[in-house]
């Protein structure tokens, strides 16, 4: 019964000129207007409370709005459940304004299941003519949901000093520069990156503590780090050493230690 409140009501032509049916298809007319107008004033508001609880600027609460209204007015998802289609309109709006959320931050918060959200956003991306993370009104690309850019928000939920999170991105590009961890998903590589960052500069947050805010389990935190521990020595610069920033023999080969 999802998308329910979508549906048609269509009245035929024929009443036998009673005029019965013209009187019935303005007032079908009305009524339609109506569900139209209380369905959009629905999503509108859970998109403001959705983005509210995500700390979310206004602007990307109003770039949903417009998002969905179009996809209302054109039609493109009829009978996918609201909640995936106010999800998708919110994941795309922070593409477009460029402070990207991924697929699971999405799922968690509105609690839609995310092969579902994937569904609606690829009919969205494809309706709206959108590139993987670009605008609808601009073909410029943006910045795709990387690590790096988790790393400013995971490092700030951890409260990290700022000196974690610039040494974090260095071992992280130079990571791929070695093909160290590829294949693995953003959120993976960066909750890794932050717990081998931390011991490294001996700054200890907990794998558990990390896999809260990264939202990954704590077995893949240690896979990524046991990656990097492998690779330790191509990672971690010289300089940081000197500096007695970091100090490789803070690195436990078991990383659950």
């Amino acid at each position: 019964m999802e998308g329910m409140e979508q549906l048609d009501t269509v009245i035929s032509f024929r009443d036998g000129g009673s005029g019965i049916a013209r009187e019935l298809q303005r007032a079908a007319s009305r009524s339609q207007n109506s569900r139209s107008e209380r369905n959009l004033l629905t999503a509108f508001r859970d998109i403001s409370s959705w983005c509210d609880q995500f700390s979310l600027p206004k602007t990307i609460s109003d770039i949903a709005k417009q998002l969905y209204k179009r996809s209302d007015e054109e039609r493109l998802l009829r009978g996918k459940p609201l909640d995936a289609v106010i999800a998708a309109c919110i994941f795309i709006a922070c593409r477009q304004a460029h402070v990207p959320r991924t697929f699971r931050e999405i799922c968690n918060l509105t609690k839609v299941q995310k092969k579902t959200l994937g569904q609606c956003y690829k009919a969205l991306e494809q309706a709206f003519n959108l590139s993987p993370g670009a605008s609808s009104t601009s073909s410029a690309p943006s910045p795709s949901t990387g690590p790096e850019t988790l790393l400013v928000r995971y490092c700030n939920h951890l409260d990290l000093p700022a000196n974690v999170q610039s040494i974090c991105s260095d071992i992280i590009i130079a990571a791929r520069k070695h093909g160290i961890a590829d294949g693995r998903s953003p959120v993976s590589i960066a909750g890794g990156a932050i717990y081998f960052t931390c011991l490294l500069l001996d700054k200890p947050k907990s794998v558990r503590d990390i896999s809260a805010v990264a939202g990954v389990s704590e077995g893949t935190i240690k896979l990524v780090y046991r990656l990097y521990y492998g690779a330790k020595e191509k990672l971690v610069k010289q300089e940081w050493i000197d500096d007695g920033k970091a100090k490789l023999d803070r690195l436990p080969f078991d990383s659950t230690k």
